[in-house]
């Protein structure tokens, strides 16, 4: 266990180091299942991820699922999810702020200003139904595909807004110069704005994974690749997410087992037209059986 985690940890610094420019985030899981018999099982799960290098919260949730099994080579999953999206505080400049100089009196000002807009949580309650279905060639490679249909809605956020404003002003040393010298050095003055108010909406959204994992009998050790495709059907299915995730998971026992990832994502840019933005992360999971 102590070299699995060390092996987290020197994998997430690298990752750090090689990501450069794109962003770079940690995502944790935790779940319990029960098994309730050969077709039936339920479980309990919460997660968090982290973005901005790791340096702030983007998500945390918790959600109950369900899982239908018909044979080994088909199942069906329901589940429902409550979280919070965080949102940092944002920092707009002024865009009106300049000079305003009297070159007859030798008097400059300056004002300059900027808006902030307070971090906040946006409430979501997605809804899932997923459509599994696999099969085991020879005696160590599973394939499996999985199909999976969101509905998510988000909540209306109301974020408090402050405007702040400052003016300094200058006297002329050398007019044809253009040389000038602070003569009045103004204070921040601050005033509350009307918030920043977004209205609730939904999304449906398809989701396909196609996954290559090792599953020899008897093995604890579980090596996998995954990509997945993230459609918006509520914008005519257009891709906007393109997933791909490498890492192994190790049975301690039955009911215990842990998954290490790494996961690529690549996020379309509208402007560019293409999947341009990056984020790399780490994943851990932890999950229990009974």
């Amino acid at each position: 266990m102590r070299r699995l985690l060390l092996s987290f940890i020197a994998l997430t610094a690298a990752l750090v180091t090689w990501a450069g420019e794109d962003d770079f985030g940690v995502w944790g899981e935790f779940s319990l299942d029960k098994e309730i018999n050969y077709n039936w099982s339920v479980g309990i799960e919460s997660h968090f991820r982290t973005e901005r290098n790791s340096s702030c919260l983007d998500r945390w949730g918790v959600g109950l699922n369900a899982r239908y099994k018909v044979n080994k080579y088909l199942k069906f999953g329901v589940g429902v999810e409550l979280l919070n999206s965080y949102t940092r505080s944002k920092i707009k400049n002024w865009s009106n702020a300049g000079w305003d100089i009297d070159t007859d009196e030798g008097i400059a000002v300056r004002q300059t200003g900027y808006r902030k807009t307070n971090s906040y949580f946006t409430p979501k309650f997605r809804f899932k139904f997923d459509v599994i279905t696999g099969m085991k060639i020879g005696k160590w490679l599973r394939i499996s595909l999985r199909e999976r249909y969101r509905y998510a809605r988000i909540g209306s956020v109301s974020a408090m807004r402050t405007k702040y404003r400052k003016t300094d002003t200058y006297v002329a040393t050398d007019i044809s110069n253009w040389e000038w010298e602070l003569s009045d050095a103004g204070e921040w003055t601050s005033e509350m704005i009307d918030p920043k108010s977004e209205e609730a909406y939904s999304n449906h959204q398809l989701r396909s994974r196609l996954k290559l994992e090792m599953d020899k009998k008897r093995n604890p050790w579980h090596p996998f690749i995954s990509g997945e495709l993230f459609n918006n059907i509520s914008d005519g299915m257009d891709l906007y997410r393109i997933r791909t995730t490498a890492g192994f998971g190790y049975d301690f026992n039955k009911h215990h087992s842990l998954s290490f990832a790494y996961v690529l994502t690549f996020e379309y840019r509208e402007a560019e037209a293409d999947f341009g933005d990056r984020l790399h992360a780490t994943s851990i999971s932890y999950d229990i059986k009974f």
